[in-house]
């Protein structure tokens, strides 16, 4: 009996179910040199924490899927990037190329993303509704510093659309005076998605964090560390809100390099983020199946002294 007990603990995590609606976040920078060093210097305060915000948003993200494909027909798998180094193992130069589409009557254009800060197809472009404007209490964001997105999702196409399936995505500081200081400061791995239309959500755990730098709000009103729970397998969770459009690619979007089928286009999205907590309903079911064990236990001990 004990042994079930045990294993019922062990399978609770499987129980719980995630429920957490989207809390306020901040990022607190370490420092006041990026406060001192923004456009409006004059609004510099002595902390080194942003105002609270609800969403780190982004415009004109360069991104390019690559399904596979036999003979014209896509396979089913593929994944998601825009990290140059697999671009340029893919075929695609830094230059660009032009290659034929799936449809084999026309051709398509690739190129790589364009990440400087004038172009900014790789970065973080708000803190919602924080930023903009830029004279908000913002630590200098999008003045001295931002943050850059270096991504690989993996996935298989549906009938409806993509479902991802795994993968990861990295948040880096970018000092624009410095650039010694730049660095990962959040790591999110895929935990799974949905799409409604052209609508789609993809889930994450953020599996890394710098100490100190993304705080977010718990139901309770509480601003957490996210860096607090990794250790112990309390990941906040980010949720990502873009649009695909149209969800299949059509043939004559996919531009054919080898057996791989190349769709690339500008998205606009945003990370909102909670701290997930166990459903109450699944705490009860979990809690009326130990005493229904608890009550088999005791039976089985009866019967045995019986006998």
């Amino acid at each position: 009996m004990k042994k079930l007990i045990l294993a019922a603990f062990a399978a609770s995590g499987l129980m719980l179910s995630s429920a957490a609606s989207a809390g306020m976040m901040y990022i607190n920078v370490g420092t006041n040199d990026y406060d001192l060093a923004r456009l409006h210097p004059v609004l510099a305060d002595a902390d080194f924490r942003t105002g609270n915000f609800r969403e780190l948003s982004y415009n004109f993200l360069w991104a390019t899927s690559v399904y596979q494909q036999v003979g014209g027909v896509l396979t089913g798998t593929f994944f998601d990037t825009n990290n140059s180094a697999t671009l340029l193992a893919l075929g695609i130069p830094l230059a660009g190329i032009t290659v034929p589409n799936l449809s084999e009557n026309g051709t398509v254009n690739l190129r790589h993303p364009d990440c400087s800060l004038l172009a900014g197809e790789c970065d973080i472009d708000a803190l919602s509704p924080l930023v903009p404007p830029l004279a908000s209490n913002n630590e200098g964001f999008l003045q001295s510093w931002d943050m850059q997105l270096l991504y690989t999702f993996n996935g298989i196409l549906t009938a409806t659309g993509p479902k991802f399936t795994g993968g990861q995505i990295d948040f880096i500081f970018n000092d624009f005076a410095n650039p010694i200081n730049n660095r990962t400061v959040l790591t999110a791995t895929v935990v799974g998605s949905k799409i409604d239309l052209a609508n789609l959500d993809i889930f994450f755990d953020v599996t890394y964090a710098e100490t100190g730098f993304l705080w977010v709000e718990n139901s309770k009103g509480v601003f957490v560390d996210a860096a607090a729970g990794i250790p112990d397998g309390k990941f906040v969770r980010l949720a990502l809100n873009t649009n695909v459009s149209p969800p299949i690619p059509t043939p004559t979007s996919l531009g054919v390099i080898g057996n791989n089928a190349i769709r690339q286009s500008s998205l606009n999205g945003g990370f909102s983020a909670s701290i997930p907590v166990p459903e109450p309903m699944s705490v009860t079911l979990l809690g009326l199946g130990l005493l229904g064990m608890g009550a088999a236990g005791r039976r089985l001990r009866r019967t045995a002294k019986s006998a």
